[in-house]
Order: structure tokens, then sequence, then C-alpha cells
């Protein structure tokens, strides 16, 4: 039986592949930052607003970006992110008044994770631009479809 192929991603959803990842990239930024901002035994962590005002930051931008990735093929995802956009908000919020009321880390993470794990619809959107078309992980690397093998380093 032979494989089917998933087919190049087309020249006119190129943009909207490269606003998608450039959004997904800075949210992970906004993650990072936020996670960095939580206590551990190693590190004497930067004040909980650091993270919160990054991550806020984050979802500002990239909600400004949601038009510019919006196309048919993957419009349930988009919906879901843009929702995800407006629950990390809540979540934020939420966070805030958590890290301020309590000194129990164990509701600050739990208001965390329920945080990260909204935000995991942008690696859905992913999954979805990825199993409808082969898609390139690089700008500078050749187009779908090219000699080089796909994942190669740029």
């Amino acid at each position: 039986m032979p494989l089917l192929r998933r087919p190049d991603l087309p020249a006119d959803r190129r943009d909207a592949w490269w606003a998608f990842l450039d959004s997904a990239e800075l949210l992970e930024g906004g993650r990072r930052t936020l996670l960095g901002a939580l206590p551990t035994w190693r590190v004497e962590p930067a004040p909980i607003a650091v993270g919160t005002t990054a991550l806020r930051r984050a979802v500002a931008d990239v909600r400004a970006w949601l038009p510019r990735w919006s196309v048919p093929e993957v419009a349930d995802e988009h919906a879901a992110c843009a929702a995800a956009l407006d629950e990390a908000d809540r979540r934020l919020d939420a966070l805030e008044r958590t890290a301020a009321d309590t000194d129990e880390l164990d509701h600050v993470l739990d208001e965390v994770r329920h945080l990260m794990d909204r935000l995991d619809a942008f690696a859905d959107a992913e999954a979805a631009f990825r199993r409808r078309w082969r898609c390139p992980d690089h700008r500078s690397g050749p187009a779908p479809g090219g000699d080089a093998q796909e994942g190669a380093g740029a």
C-alpha cells in the first residue's frame, strides 16, 4: 500500500504559517519568563509580577497577530487559540491575586498549571498545520519538498 504524502505548504499560506510560528515563539518567551519567576529550591526568583507582566505582554502581542494566521484550514484551532488568550488574561489576574494572597506555593503552581495547559492550544494549532501540509521549519531553508532533509539545521 503506497504511503500518502502531505502536500507542501501552499505559497498563499506561507505568510500565515510564519505569522503563526512568530506568535507561538513570542508566547513561549512569555511562558518561560513566568516559569522562571516561580520559586525553586535552587534560585531566588524574580517577583512573580515580572513573569505575569511578561506573559501578559506576550498575550497582547500574540492577540494582535491572530488575524495574520487566520486561514480556513485551521479555523477551529485558530478559534481555540483566541479563546486561550482570553482565558490567559483571566488566569493571569487570578494568578496575581493568588500569589498576593497566599504563601502556599501549591496554590500558585496550580494557577500556573491551569494557565499553561490552556495555552497548549498553540501546540494543537501547529500540529493542525503540520497534519495538513509539509511546513518548513526555517525561513532560510529550502522550500517544502526541496532536496535537503526535513528538519535539517539551517
